[in-house]
């Protein structure tokens, strides 16, 4: 086998696109040559990885071990600070809050020394991951001079807040657990859609694993593992304050809006990629025009009509340029999936909705 085709991972759905990104990546930076990444001409659609000479044995491999590091004692993962008597994962973007000064500079402290350990070993898909989901912010405050501490992170990482859960401890750590525990035969029957394990979440029928990426049910844990690493192909642009009357969050590549009207946005191409082609047409500004084509500067869809006086958040000609530059970069389209709240006012459960096509042009 030269190719994994994740089978049960349709394209409407957030989760599929970031296990594909995940699923490269993480082959790629455990050394495998000649990583390509696509969605096949099929009409059901589904995300391949493509590698001359490599046996899905052999990738199941490589998954497991990447889980099994990470699921290491000394390993970033399972570094802690003490927020409010309770010890809360280091690395998590999202935790409760900090309270004082020296609370802050100790985990600012440590933060950097677990960059710098993995810096020092090569670590790059780490470090790019942990750009990518951000870090509790302390330079944003509201009108009321409150510290905006969520402001930094990621917008994908959407595990709920409540009773001090955060993603690294409630989320990662148990999926890298489950993982890990596997054999190499039973990932690559995750993978390939043959099975549905979801050891993490219990296998239950109201299954959070999936982490606000695709509907509460049961998500194999080696897909769900490699689409929560598919956040590193997506990196984060931090913003900095000038006017406190102003809402500032960090700027996550594959989304759009805030507040009420957001959403994110996955291409869909037929060429095999390599990974740092897909993070490039991920990111590209090009990319972000077309995925906003039919909505406002608020990121509301526009009528059909066109009436009202807000303006569009690009015109007709520049989405019409974004996508004949994504056309000759073999992009067939883009989804868009819109996020939903859910819950309570005070820990809201964030999720992405089933995608909705933007065509960039017709396939052959």
């Amino acid at each position: 086998m030269s190719q994994i085709t994740l089978g049960g991972c349709a394209p409407d759905v957030l989760l599929s696109h970031l296990a594909l990104y995940g699923l490269a990546a993480i082959l790629d930076a455990g050394g495998v040559a000649g990583v390509r990444a696509m969605w096949s001409r099929e009409a059901d659609q589904r995300p391949v990885v493509s590698v001359p000479g490599l046996t899905g044995e052999q990738a199941a491999a490589v998954i497991g071990g990447h889980a099994r590091r990470a699921d290491h004692a000394a390993s970033w993962l399972h570094r802690s600070v003490t927020l409010k008597d309770s010890p809360r994962a280091l690395m998590s973007p999202r935790l409760s809050a900090f309270g004082d000064e020296a609370t802050w500079r100790q985990a600012q402290r440590q933060r950097h020394e677990v960059l710098d350990e993995l810096t020092a070993a090569g670590q790059w898909l780490d470090l790019r991951f942990l750009a990518a989901l951000g870090e509790p912010c302390y330079w944003i405050r509201d009108r009321q001079d409150r510290i905006q501490q969520d402001n930094a992170a990621s917008r994908l990482e959407m595990q709920p807040r409540n009773i001090g859960s955060e993603f690294v401890g409630n989320r990662l750590r148990k999926v890298a657990a489950a993982v890990a525990a596997r054999d190499d035969s039973q990932i690559l029957s995750g993978l390939l859609g043959q099975t549905v394990r979801d050891e993490a979440g219990g296998d239950t029928a109201d299954s959070r694993t999936a982490t606000g990426l695709a509907a509460p049910g049961p998500t194999d844990n080696a897909v769900a593992w490699c689409a929560l690493w598919g956040m590193s192909q997506l990196p984060l642009a931090m913003r900095v304050q000038t006017d406190p009357r102003i809402a500032v969050t960090a700027v996550t590549t594959g989304h759009l809006g805030r507040g009420r009207s957001e959403w994110f946005y996955a291409p869909v191409w037929e060429a095999p990629w390599r990974p740092a082609r897909l993070r490039t047409i991920l990111a590209a500004a090009q990319t972000r025009t077309a995925a906003s084509d039919g909505l406002d500067r608020n990121a509301r869809t526009l009528p059909p009509d066109g009436a009202g006086s807000t303006a569009p958040m690009a015109t007709g000609s520049e989405v019409a340029a974004a996508r004949r530059w994504l056309t000759d970069r073999q992009v067939t389209g883009i989804l868009r999936f819109p996020i939903e709240r859910f819950g309570s006012d005070n820990a809201p459960e964030r999720r992405a909705m089933r995608g909705q096509p933007i065509i960039a042009r017709e396939r052959t």
